[in-house]
């Protein structure tokens, strides 16, 4: 969340620097709810805005869930990555260490092949923050060599991960193309990985081929706390259940379209 000041040793700041500008992924606008209700917007100036953005989401994702995990109240938590977006801006080292094993360091996101070692380095970043969620919440551990473990039918929690939309065009890497990615709507621009693990997937590990749709996901989750959405919710529902996959891993299709 530093400001560069070329040509300067450390000291004291020169009275030109604006603190309360922004800086992609390391100064950001945040907003907090407090108490449940209470809307803070958080100033750039704050130290609470200044960080790498996927570390503070992670970060507000393991306060959040370990605040409920004694409770008997059945609780739900949507982590919302800003990362791997653009901007493209280099993720901290420490967070990507594979990724910086290119040996290149002065990367311009104007260029394609530079955009694709950033790419690969934000998403390194969010993965190593999503590994540790898992493991700052109990959900997994590190191994010996450091590799995380995760048994799903060690706790009674189902985690999703998903995506939002296909790849940005000048991020794409063979054997995909460009222009059928991201704000095209070919099947790869649409396409968008969907990884479910929890204690009721029968034989795990195992591809599900079938058609299903980001909505398909609100009723999921209330296939998991026994709620029927279509028969609760005041409107018309375009969700298909999700669950019967999981569970059996010779369900036919759900869908036509």
């Amino acid at each position: 969340g530093g400001i560069f000041v070329p040509n300067q040793s450390c000291g004291i700041p020169p009275a030109n620097l604006n603190f309360n500008k922004q800086n992609a992924y390391y100064v950001s606008p945040l907003v907090i709810i407090e108490n449940g209700k209470d809307v803070v917007q958080v100033p750039l100036s704050d130290r609470r805005a200044r960080g790498y953005r996927t570390r503070i989401e992670a970060d507000a994702a393991i306060n959040w869930i370990n605040g409920r995990t004694n409770s008997s109240k059945p609780w739900m938590a949507t982590v919302s990555f800003s990362s791997a977006h653009t901007p493209w801006q280099q993720a901290p080292k420490t967070l990507a260490p594979v990724s910086f094993n290119s040996g290149i360091d002065d990367l311009d996101c104007t260029n394609t092949t530079d955009g694709r070692i950033l790419q690969n380095q934000m998403t390194e970043g969010l993965d190593t923050e999503f590994g540790r969620i898992l493991i700052e919440t109990g959900l997994a551990t590190r191994g010996a060599d450091g590799a995380l473990i995760y048994d799903p039918k060690a706790s009674n929690t189902v985690i999703v991960i998903i995506g939002d939309n296909g790849t940005l065009g000048g991020a794409v890497k063979s054997p995909f193309n460009p222009n059928h990615a991201k704000a095209t709507a070919y099947q790869t621009g649409v396409w968008d990985p969907l990884i479910v693990a929890g204690p009721m997937v029968a034989n795990p590990d195992r591809e599900v081929n079938h058609m299903v749709n980001m909505v398909d996901l609100f009723q999921f989750f209330g296939e998991l706390a026994k709620i029927d959405a279509h028969s609760v919710v005041p409107r018309t529902l375009d969700s298909v259940a999700l669950l019967p996959y999981l569970t059996n891993p010779d369900q036919a299709s759900l869908r036509t379209i």
